[in-house]
């Protein structure tokens, strides 16, 4: 009979002996882990870049490419010199530049005719501000974008003016550039905008969908009628 009333009060501690925490087993307890670095790296990914207005070269044959920069600092650098606009020194006598037996330089005038261009003072060069803005590694028009153009005999050309053939057609890589400044700077398309929008607009149908399941239920119960369908 005692030999039974062992059996009867043993419990599953009899078989299986708690294991004591060790000092190994704190020091890997998720509850030890330092997740402040981890905090940090996101909280700086999650902060909106905050780029020096003042740090940024005008001239464009010294400033840093676009595609130079840090990947998540490029909209913001292109919004900074957006709102600066084209470099556009207005310079009372510009140099001349020999071509042949003639002597020829850069006119203010052709700011006025073409809105994009730019000039660079220290190359005495031309250049385009919206391909500069969206140039890849790989340039479409590395002249008018690192090189600086500066055959002046070539613009007043009639069809042939190397302006009206750097513009080209509504598809050309200068028009897609001018097309994505105005899609950079429009932030009422920008898709967290737009989801923001979606989302309350189905707010507003889901309540009127629930306002008007709960007045159907309403009736249905003052009538004493069964819910079907």
């Amino acid at each position: 009979m005692e030999t039974q009333g062992n059996k009867r009060r043993k419990t599953i501690f009899s078989f299986f002996k708690p294991r004591e925490p060790t000092s190994t087993s704190e020091e890997h307890s998720p509850s030890n882990i330092d997740i402040s670095n981890c905090n940090d790296q996101y909280s700086s990914k999650s902060q909106r870049v905050e780029i020096d207005v003042d740090s940024l070269e005008r001239d464009p044959s010294i400033r840093i490419p676009i595609w130079q920069h840090p990947v998540n600092q490029r909209d913001e650098i292109r919004r900074a010199y957006i709102k600066m606009g084209p470099y556009q020194p207005i310079m009372p006598v510009y140099p001349r530049t020999e071509s042949g037996q003639q002597y020829r330089r850069f006119q203010s005038s052709w700011f006025k005719q073409f809105s994009w261009l730019e000039y660079s003072p220290s190359k005495d060069a031309a250049f385009c501000f919206p391909c500069f803005l969206f140039e890849n590694k790989k340039a479409h028009y590395p002249t008018f974008t690192t090189e600086g153009f500066k055959s002046w005999k070539r613009v007043n050309d009639g069809s042939r003016c190397s302006f009206l053939l750097h513009t080209g057609g509504p598809t050309s890589p200068h028009n897609n550039a001018v097309n994505s400044i105005d899609a950079l700077m429009n932030l009422t398309q920008h898709i967290d905008k737009v989801m923001n929008v979606q989302t309350s607009e189905e707010v507003q149908k889901n309540r009127l969908r629930l306002m008007a399941t709960i007045e159907s239920i309403r009736w249905l119960s003052l009538q004493a009628c069964a819910f079907r369908g």
